[in-house]
């Protein structure tokens, strides 16, 4: 791949990295130096990039990889890849309930970093990356099945974290 091209690439989906690698780790900061290590490899390895999957996913895997990297590295006890999970599917929120305002924002927000590590990649790739579940187990190196299964634990893991919260 060219580097003009992969320069194009990048632009186009940097952002969203960004937001899912935030949305994952909680830390903006190490979601930045996770961001900008998984555009380094890219680039490196952008040459190797066969088109089997789309750029986008081929980046969010390699950024999955700097992220796992980074736990193995700091020692950091996840069960991240390890969980063998069977997931069920939830229903979209409506918009009125979508709308609660800024202490909804923050609840939820608090409730997502409160997700086991297996779910909340899923969770955040499927419903604020707009990732299919091919997507998705290409980008974690799971079954289609599996991230089906995360998806949907994790949505019920949310609404009894959210309902917990209210009661």
């Amino acid at each position: 791949m060219e580097e003009g091209h992969f320069r194009s690439e990048y632009e186009q989906v940097s952002g969203q990295l960004y937001t899912f690698l935030l949305r994952t780790l909680g830390d903006p900061d190490l979601a930045s130096d996770i961001l900008q290590e998984a555009a380094y490899r890219a680039y490196r390895s952008r040459n190797q990039f066969r088109g089997d999957s789309s750029f986008k996913t081929w980046i969010y895997r390699i950024a999955v990889n700097t992220m796992k990297n980074h736990w193995v590295r700091s020692n950091r006890e996840r069960k991240w890849f390890d969980e063998v999970l069977d997931t069920q599917s939830v229903e979209t929120p409506s918009p009125e309930r979508i709308v609660f305002g800024k202490e909804s924002t923050s609840r939820l927000s608090q409730a997502l970093m409160m997700l086991e590590e297996g779910y909340r990649a899923p969770f955040m790739l499927k419903h604020v990356d707009g990732l299919s579940y091919s997507e998705i187990s290409q980008v974690l190196d799971i079954a289609e099945n599996n991230a089906r299964v995360r998806v949907h634990r994790a949505r019920n893991a949310l609404r009894r974290l959210l309902r917990e919260d209210v009661s």
